[in-house]
């Protein structure tokens, strides 16, 4: 089988499988061209990674320019500017070696009181009273064993209790007389021996019945352990005191001690130990005086000073820590007051023990 001749006379031979061949041979140069391509391309692409040096190129591969940190881009130097610190050293305080001086006690004279009624104030005739009886000095009850007041008095309790008086002339002559400054003066106040109080369960001392206690002569008493109570009396002696008293005397001024005691219950308002609430009372009312300029006294018995009484809750101990002055009734029993004040702790028995019958030191009738 001969070929096709071309125009210079030769043929052209096809040998077997020659299409195959050519086959091969364009998808070589197809590959060719898409890798030549592909080169050129990647090339292209990492022209921006690529660094020519004398020693080489060096490729800069962008994953690892991700992990490396940029380089330092030098600068200015920056300049802090602050305020200069001051410091300022405080001069240390020089200790005085001497102790600050002992506040010397309080001095105490002798008194000769006389008792006058709110009638005698309320007309003048008081002073004139307390000279013509040798005293220097006058007592009169502002509070009575009833629970009344001799004036109206401004604390609320007061008058919700209805124990105010009808009018003010008592207060009014009072205060004139502390004005003149002419005479010691002296209030005396039933202190915890209150119906008025006790039937309106304010402190009531109870029975173990659970029945409002009362006194020999039928009169209900409040407790020192009662807030209310204190609160009451206390605002009460204060009120006394700015209206010109120089002393507040509580009569009462313990638990009840005489009549049917034996049936009075152990409560909070009567506990165990007596001493606590009635000395506790006393020292706060002394605390609250002393800052009025009034001294605060307590009229107690003859078997309470001893000992020989322990219902009323009154110590020689007690006394001696809290009162100005004592006033006892004459002594019946032999009982040396001063012996047993003194050592207690109280000085000036003389000016600061008051007695009846008396003729030297403190008196009062």
């Amino acid at each position: 089988m001969s070929g096709r001749r071309n125009s210079y006379g030769y043929s052209e031979y096809h040998g077997r499988g020659g299409g195959r061949a050519r086959t091969v041979l364009l998808f070589i140069i197809a590959l060719l061209a898409v890798l030549l391509a592909a080169g050129v391309g990647v090339m292209a692409f990492m022209s921006q990674y690529l660094e020519y040096t004398p020693n080489g190129v060096i490729v800069h591969w962008p994953w690892a320019q991700a992990e490396t940190p940029p380089p330092v881009i030098a600068s200015d130097p920056l300049e802090v500017v602050t305020d200069p610190v001051v410091i300022t050293v405080e001069p240390t305080l020089e200790v005085d070696p001497t102790p600050p001086p002992t506040p010397e006690p309080p001095q105490y004279t002798a008194i000769g009181a006389v008792t006058v009624t709110t009638a005698q104030l309320r007309s003048g005739t008081a002073v004139q009273a307390v000279l013509n009886g040798g005293g220097g000095a006058l007592v009169v009850e502002m509070k009575n064993m009833y629970g009344k007041l001799a004036w109206k008095s401004q604390v609320p309790l007061a008058a919700t209790l209805g124990t105010n008086a009808d009018d003010d002339l008592t207060a009014q002559a009072v205060r004139t007389l502390a004005d003149t400054g002419q005479i010691y003066m002296v209030a005396r106040i039933q202190c915890f021996r209150d119906p008025v109080l006790a039937r309106n369960w304010v402190g009531s001392i109870m029975t173990r019945g659970g029945n409002v206690w009362y006194d020999k002569v039928g009169l209900g008493w409040t407790s020192p352990a009662s807030q209310q109570a204190a609160d009451y009396l206390s605002a009460l002696c204060l009120e006394l005191a700015d209206m010109g008293f120089d002393e507040i005397l509580l009569d009462s001024a313990g638990y009840p001690d005489e009549g049917e005691v034996r049936v009075l219950a152990v409560s909070d308002n009567r506990p165990e130990d007596l001493t606590v609430p009635v000395t506790a009372f006393w020292q706060r009312l002394s605390e609250e005086l002393a800052e009025k300029g009034t001294a605060l006294s307590i009229q107690t018995t003859e078997d309470a000073l001893r000992g020989d009484n322990a219902l009323s809750g009154v110590t020689a101990a007690g006394l001696a820590q809290c009162a100005a002055r004592v006033w006892l009734p004459a002594p019946v029993k032999g009982t040396d007051y001063a012996a047993i004040l003194s050592a207690a702790g109280l000085d000036n028995t003389d000016a600061r023990i008051v007695c009846p019958s008396k003729t030297s030191g403190s008196w009062y009738r």
